[in-house]
């Protein structure tokens, strides 16, 4: 009987030092976890420390107005921001297709259709 007694005590004594020596393990993973957090956070917040005082640079008032001044100038557009009618996307007929135009290619250029246009062999 006290065989039995002591065999139980050393197992119960076993199974609860290998369960705090679990329980120990996984609390030091969950505050190495914490800790490479809260250094994350840290990086976070001096990143956008970094974006504002560069946001605020490029907003200086005299900056924009520089840049207003530069690009509110006429100039004459170039071939490629000059659009027509022809080269809008075509409305759908009828039957669903897209009617496909030479005026839809430019220059090598294929301007979006309202449906896409699929390429296989006929079935």
């Amino acid at each position: 009987m006290v065989r039995r007694s002591t065999a139980l005590w050393l197992l119960l004594a076993t199974c609860a030092g290998i369960t705090l020596f679990l329980v120990k393990h996984e609390v030091q993973e969950r505050e190495d976890r914490l800790n490479a957090l809260h250094s994350e956070i840290l990086d976070n917040q001096e990143a956008i420390q970094v974006l504002k005082a560069e946001w605020s640079y490029l907003n200086r008032p005299e900056r924009l107005e520089r840049l207003i001044r530069e690009f509110s100038e006429e100039r004459p557009a170039d071939r490629l921001q000059r659009a027509t009618l022809d080269m809008l996307p075509q409305p759908l007929n009828s039957d669903g297709e897209a009617p496909l135009t030479e005026a839809a290619h430019i220059g090598g250029i294929v301007l979006p259709m309202a449906r896409p246009v699929t390429v296989g062999a006929p079935q």
